[in-house]
């Protein structure tokens, strides 16, 4: 494994100021950008400084990606139905754990400190739990909807037969199947 980037060594507003400096110059200019920290009293190697830009333009890049996928399935979603089965919640509740999952491990990577990255990493756990009862809610909705409109068709359908003549052994044989029950 190799060493650890003196980067995160960095206080944690220079770091956050550094990252948007990379993305706002395009990841670009790093003697810019190793000078500026020299000025702030941080004497940091160019390549230092280049193979940390580089690994950050990569996660920038492929969240970017995932934000354009997650943006395309929601339109997909939005227009393909009213999404009364939560497909929608699923999908964006997968793709936020993975996300999170993402920012666990590069917590543990970027953090000497395990009791703070601990009590992180206990932030990330609540925000999955949180993803997994709005899922649980949703699907609860979903099936109680179905459930009452199953009985409105029930009820319906039974004025419907016994205006048509239809015994009542029938009528409840037609409604145990509508309503699923066996």
């Amino acid at each position: 494994m190799p060493p650890r980037s003196k980067i995160y060594d960095l206080p944690q507003d220079l770091r956050e100021e550094l990252n948007e400096r990379l993305v706002s110059t395009g990841f670009q200019n790093y003697d810019g950008l190793t000078g500026w920290l020299e000025e702030r009293g941080f004497k940091l190697s160019r390549s230092a400084v280049h193979r940390y830009g580089q690994d950050l333009q990569e996660e920038f890049e492929e969240a970017m990606g995932d934000v354009r996928k997650t943006t395309e399935l929601a339109k997909a979603m939005a227009t393909d139905q009213e999404d009364e089965s939560g497909h929608l919640i699923d999908a964006t509740a997968r793709i936020v754990q993975d996300q999170l999952l993402r920012i666990s491990i590069a917590m543990r990577k970027a953090e000497d400190d395990p009791a703070k990255a601990a009590k992180q990493l206990g932030s990330v756990t609540r925000a999955l739990a949180e993803i997994g009862r709005v899922s649980l809610g949703q699907k609860k909705w979903a099936r109680e909807l179905r459930l009452e409109v199953a009985r409105e068709a029930a009820e319906a359908a039974e004025g419907a037969m016994a205006s048509q003549g239809m015994t009542r052994e029938s009528i409840d044989a037609i409604k145990r199947d509508i309503l699923g029950i066996a």
